[in-house]
């Protein structure tokens, strides 16, 4: 349509070409951003491998990784929380004061007074009570503080101190299973109070 003066708007500038027409810079850089992508992804790949092969054969490194993550995931859940009510710890169960042979024996002696077809099968696996007795002492260290230890910092620290190399789903029954024998009439049940004031383990 022409205006008063008898221009057509539709018309397009007289400098359009000059406008869209790219610097060598820039086709430069299109050119050569798929060959950065393709060597950036190739070195992440590498970094992961590498990684990877570390967090196996270091414990340590793998510990420093998790925590790493933990920290990270803390933060991301800090930022999430913000205006909202931060959610309380959760607490970890009481854990009476022994040591690993005391907790393996306490277990032993309740499986041996137990009519269950869990305390049968056990009774005649020991190494599985060692292994409870093991991850009995983890949970009660890493719960000193009162939180209740997560997957990650029980599976570093039955493999720092014991040799013990567990998944999540196992290290996920290892904490139910301290938690179930720590329950009212289990063998690592806390007593109660005693009326003296004297906090008490109770005897099997």
């Amino acid at each position: 349509m022409n205006d008063a003066d008898g221009e057509d708007e539709s018309a397009p500038p007289a400098d359009t070409d000059q406008t869209h027409r790219l610097t060598a810079e820039e086709l430069t850089f299109l050119l050569r951003d798929p060959l950065l992508r393709a060597q950036e992804a190739e070195r992440a790949v590498r970094s992961n491998r590498s990684r990877t092969e570390r967090r196996a054969a270091d414990p340590a490194y793998a510990e420093r990784l998790r925590a790493g993550d933990r920290e990270r995931q803390r933060r991301r859940r800090l930022r999430d929380s913000i205006g909202r009510p931060e959610a309380p710890e959760t607490p970890a169960v009481p854990l009476p004061d022994l040591t690993q042979a005391q907790a393996a024996a306490r277990l032993s002696d309740h499986l041996d007074h137990a009519s269950s077809a869990q305390a049968a099968q056990l009774r005649r696996r020991p190494d599985r009570v060692r292994l409870y007795a093991e991850a009995f002492v983890a949970y009660r260290t890493l719960s000193a503080g009162g939180g209740r230890p997560t997957r990650g910092a029980l599976a570093a620290l039955l493999k720092s101190r014991f040799g013990r190399s567990v998944t999540p789903s196992q290290v996920q029954k290892l904490r139910d299973h301290v938690e179930a024998f720590a329950a009212t009439g289990g063998p690592w049940a806390v007593a109660p109070p005693h009326p003296s004031g004297d906090a008490r383990t109770r005897s099997v």
